[in-house]
């Protein structure tokens, strides 16, 4: 009997992860309060029986699990004395202020971002039976992570808070009014101090600007591998002497990387943990060269889209999420499974970072292009059995190589014909090189327009352009990390009943309202699991018509019927969790516990209703 193929086994798994968590929903508010005290070692917040009303209002699925990220956030706050951030949230610049449950932004111009995440907290405003406390709250308008602490720092914040059930009569259930502090805080200023594009190293500053990840290690638990593994600072070195070992193929894990089951992701949450990967130091752009560096190593409550796993921001719906606009797009994508190609689209900028010719090669989406281009592994296939230790399975472009071991025991690469079978089913490219400015010449790039060529794809929102109709036609898509994460792309291609393969370092809201290998394809980072992938939902054909590989097929063509599950439960499951509804749901339970951690008389706040009568008996 053969073994299952180690995707198989990870869909199983994921399938019976999920009917577990399923189980666990609640069907009533006093249900979901129990569910509430027990998880979470309190009273729910003031006002979650409107927030439960709401919810079924909405028939919103109510997981308690789904608002895990929230408690994540905020736990650090719980070990500071309240006062400490509430000054400085009210100083804070750009913000948005809810009094009197009337939402405003006072510094939105300029700020798209800020006008359409206050438009999303004044449409929850808007529900008759909604009634937001007061709260200040300051956001993040860039893409990349803005706040980095120290572990230990979050450690003892950690440590310090207590979880306490009071007796029903003893919990008070209003929030307090904020109109006292916009008068007595009128002059109090706020600065984060933040760490510019010029961040330097403490003990030199004619070394010059320092790694990003010098912020991400002292962040990472003090055993994790890449707290305890070095900086590589040869990777930023001023004249370039970067060492051979540190090269952006070099940095490739010749083996399957760790914490997965045979080279495929097993646990997403430590997937996306750079923690658990030091050499993405040099295999990411968000670390090699972030687009706009502005980081505070402070912690005070500060609102953001996306961030990486270590980083401190407090989680929100992303304004391109809120925008109706990618629901039509979504729409519009949607074609039953059977009249969709076998293929995997995907034009999109080489955004993630500022790209030059010093490190373009470290960045994923030109490493995915380049992956997939049959010119490209052309040369990394006859390189792989030309016996050239430095050069085994290169890659012309230097940012990838065929593993030499071929651990993913790939049919394709043993019959040499990795290429010919990409160039099938690859329809992917850029759609701009985002050269540098300081090198760009006349719209060309000069440093990596040999091995990268434009598309003539608009752009994915212009649903009417040819390009656009080949990708609407397409079975697979990726998601890659883009500016912050580019968490909208994911969400209208799961609803637009694509297979998505993800790939990413960044933490979104709704994380864990979904499950991988269930409603989309998660990839490791460095993108070395991508062809075994594609072979094991694709299988081995080649272009139509051609037999010179017809004994390379795997037996069935594939397994087409796992991977349109996975886009069908995908669609539907967003369908159910992943609506604008939902989002506010997030945000309203957000605030309620957010305006809670920040009240001086957080400990005895809460909702006991339906205790009280039960405490008279």
């Amino acid at each position: 009997m053969t073994a299952a193929h180690p995707i198989e086994q990870l869909i199983a798994t994921a399938e019976k992860e999920f009917r577990v968590v399923l189980k666990t929903q609640s069907t009533s508010l006093e249900e979901a309060a129990a569910k509430y005290r027990k998880k979470r070692g309190r009273h729910p917040p003031p006002g979650f029986d409107t927030w439960y009303n709401f919810a079924a209002e909405k028939g919103a699925i109510v997981v308690e699990e789904f608002w895990d990220q929230i408690y994540h956030d905020l736990g650090p706050f719980w070990g500071v004395e309240p006062h400490r951030f509430r000054h400085r949230t009210h100083a804070f610049h750009p913000k948005i202020s809810i009094r009197d449950g009337v939402v405003s932004a006072p510094s939105i111009d300029g700020h798209a971002r800020l006008a359409q995440w206050t438009d999303m907290l004044q449409s929850l405003a808007s529900y008759p039976h909604v009634h937001l406390p007061d709260v200040d709250i300051p956001v993040n308008v860039n893409d990349e992570p803005a706040m980095l602490v120290p572990w230990e720092t979050i450690d003892t914040a950690l440590s310090t808070a207590r979880r306490i059930l009071l007796r029903p009569a003893e919990v008070l259930n209003e929030y307090s009014s904020l109109r006292d502090l916009d008068a007595e805080n009128s002059t109090f200023t706020f600065d984060p101090e933040w760490l510019g594009p010029r961040l330097t190293h403490p003990s030199n500053a004619k070394e010059g600007p320092r790694p990003f990840w010098s912020l991400v290690r002292p962040a990472c638990p003090l055993h994790s591998p890449a707290h305890v593994s070095p900086i590589f600072t040869d990777i930023w070195h001023p004249q370039g002497h970067t060492s051979d070992e540190h090269s952006a193929a070099n940095m490739l894990p010749i083996h399957f990387p760790n914490n997965t089951l045979k080279g495929y992701v097993s646990n997403w949450t430590i997937a996306i943990d750079p923690c658990e990967y030091p050499n993405l130091q040099g295999l990411h752009g968000a670390f090699v060269a972030p687009g706009a560096m502005s980081v505070t190593t402070s912690l005070f409550p500060l609102f953001g889209a996306s961030k990486i796993s270590i980083s401190n921001e407090i989680l929100i719906p992303s304004s391109s999420d809120w925008n109706t606009s990618y629901s039509y797009v979504s729409q519009a994508l949607a074609l039953p499974w059977g009249e969709n190609e076998e293929k995997l689209c995907w034009h999109y900028p080489a955004t993630g970072g500022h790209n030059t010719a010093r490190n373009w090669q470290r960045f994923q989406r030109h490493r995915f292009v380049a992956m997939l281009n049959a010119t490209q592994l052309e040369v990394a296939e006859a390189n792989l059995h030309a016996g050239n230790e430095s050069s085994i399975g290169l890659a012309h472009s230097g940012n990838f190589r065929l593993l030499p071991g071929n651990e993913y025991k790939l049919i394709t690469e043993n019959g040499a014909a990795m290429a010919e079978w990409v160039a099938g089913w690859a329809q992917v490219g850029f759609t701009d090189l985002r050269c540098d400015e300081d090198e760009s010449e006349k719209g060309a790039c000069p440093y990596n327009g040999a091995h990268f060529s434009v598309t003539t794809a608009a752009d994915s929102n212009n649903i009417e352009a040819e390009e656009d109709q080949k990708e609407k036609s397409c079975k697979y898509t990726a998601a890659l990390d883009g500016d912050g994460g580019d968490s909208s792309v994911f969400l209208h291609s799961l609803n637009a009943g694509k297979a998505v393969l993800k790939a990413s370092i960044y933490k979104q809201w709704y994380d864990a309202r979904l499950t991988a290998w269930l409603h989309f394809i998660p990839m490791d980072n460095t993108l070395v699991d991508l062809y075994g992938i594609m072979e094991f939902f694709l299988g081995t054909r080649t272009e139509a018509g051609n037999e010179d590989f017809a004994h390379l097929k795997i037996e069935g063509g594939g397994h087409d019927a796992k991977a349109k599950k996975i886009a069908q439960t995908g669609k539907e499951w967003a369908g159910k969790v992943l609506r604008r509804e939902d989002m506010l749901l997030y945000v309203y339970r957000l605030v309620l516990e957010y305006a809670r951690v920040t009240d001086d008389r957080r400990v005895g706040l809460g909702w006991v209703g339906d205790l009280i009568g039960e405490e008279r008996r």
